[in-house]
C-alpha cells in the first residue's frame, strides 16, 4: 500500500495529539503537524506551502477563524484536499471518535485511490462486469474468456468461491491462451479494459466509482462466502449501475441471488450459464428463479452476446 502524506492544522496539542494518533492507526503518515497560531507566521505559510502534502485535516473553530486573513487566505490557496474534523477527536476510548476514525479511514482510501488513479495514467474500462462462480467456475469462466475479445471496453471482478492462498494459481490458469491481463486485485489497481481483476477470499475489496481498488486487509467478507459475491455485485451495481452486469457461472449455493435484484434495479444486467452444462447448477438456478436474468446460455454463447450487447451500447 502507498502512504499518504497527511498535514494537520489543530487549535490546541491535544486536538493535535488525538488526529496524530487516529491517522497512526489507520495506517498513513503525518508530514506537517500545527497549530492555527503558527499559521499567521508568514515564514511558517511559507514552509507549509513548499510541502508535499497529499490531504489535510483541520480541526479549528471555522467561524471564529472567518476573521483570520491569514488562515482563510492559507485555505484559499491549498492544492490538496481538506478534510474538516467534526468534533470527535478529543476521547480515543468514546463511540463519537471510533465511529469518526472509520468515516476518516474511508475518506482517506478513497483519497488514495484517486491519487494511485491519477499517478497511473490509465484509464478505467466503461463497462464493469462481474463473473461470479463457486463449483466448476474456472473451466467454465475460462471459457468465456478464451471467446471474449480482449479489446472490448470492459474489465471483469471475478468472484470465484475459493480456499485462501489459492487466488493466484487461479489466475495464471484462466489466463492461458488468451490475451486477458488477469491478476488478483491490489490497493490502488485500476479497472482498466482488458483486465480480469480476481477477487481475493483473505479480505474485502471494493470499486470506487473512479475505476480504483480499495483494499481492506482487516475486514473479512461477511456471511459464508469468501468473497462474497453478494457484497461485490452490490458494490458494481451500486456505482456502475447500467454500464454494469454480472454472470452467473456454474456454483453451490445461493450467493449473489440478493445482490442480483440490485444489479436489476440499478439498470444493470443479470446473466447467468444454462443450468445443463453446469457442474453444480443451484447458484445460476437461485438466480434464474429471482426473475432478474434476462440471458441464459453457454459460456463460450454468454461471451458472444456480450460483445454484441458493448458494441450496441
Amino acid at each position: 500500500m502507498s502512504v499518504l502524506s497527511i498535514g494537520i492544522v489543530s487549535e490546541t496539542l491535544v486536538q493535535q495529539h488525538y488526529l496524530q494518533h487516529a491517522i497512526d492507526e489507520i495506517g498513513y503518515s503525518v508530514s506537517c503537524s500545527l497549530l492555527v497560531a503558527n499559521l499567521t507566521v508568514a515564514k511558517t505559510i511559507e514552509k507549509i506551502n513548499a510541502a508535499t502534502i497529499d490531504a489535510w485535516i483541520i480541526d479549528v473553530d471555522v467561524e471564529r477563524l472567518d476573521q483570520e486573513d491569514d488562515f482563510q487566505q492559507w485555505l484559499y490557496d491549498l492544492d490538496a484536499p481538506i478534510i474538516f474534523s467534526e468534533g470527535h477527536t478529543y476521547n480515543a476510548a468514546g463511540t463519537d471518535f471510533i465511529s469518526w476514525t472509520r468515516q476518516l479511514k474511508v475518506k482517506l482510501l478513497s483519497l488514495e485511490g484517486q491519487n494511485l488513479l491519477n499517478k497511473s495514467n490509465i484509464i478505467k474500462a466503461k463497462n464493469i462486469w462481474v463473473l461470479a462462480a463457486s463449483t466448476g467456475g474456472p473451466e467454465a469462466v475460462k471459457q468465456f474468456l478464451d471467446v471474449m475479445p480482449v479489446d472490448a471496453d470492459v474489465a471483469f471482478i471475478y468472484v470465484q468461491h475459493i480456499g485462501e492462498g489459492h487466488s493466484h494459481v487461479l489466475s495464471a490458469s484462466i489466463a492461458r491462451n488468451n490475451q486477458f491481463e488477469c491478476s488478483v486485485a491490489v490497493h490502488g489497481d485500476v479497472v482498466s479494459r482488458g483486465r480480469v481483476i480476481i477477487v481475493p477470499p483473505e479480505h474485502q475489496i471494493t470499486i470506487q466509482a473512479n475505476g480504483s481498488v480499495i483494499a481492506y486487509p482487516q475486514k473479512s467478507w461477511r456471511g459464508a462466502y469468501k468473497p462474497s459475491i453478494d457484497q461485490v455485485v452490490a458494490n458494481i451495481a451500486s456505482n456502475y449501475g447500467e454500464f454494469s452486469g454480472v454472470i452467473f457461472f456454474t456454483g453451490m449455493g445461493d450467493d449473489g441471488a440478493k445482490a442480483c435484484r440490485l444489479m436489476s434495479l440499478h439498470k444493470g444486467q443479470v446473466w447467468s450459464q444454462n443450468v445443463s452444462g453446469c457442474v453444480a447448477p443451484s447458484m445460476p438456478q437461485e438466480v434464474i428463479n429471482t426473475g432478474c436474468n434476462s440471458k441464459i446460455d453457454t459460456p463460450e454463447n454468454l461471451a458472444r452476446h456480450l460483445k454484441a450487447y458493448l458494441m450496441n451500447k
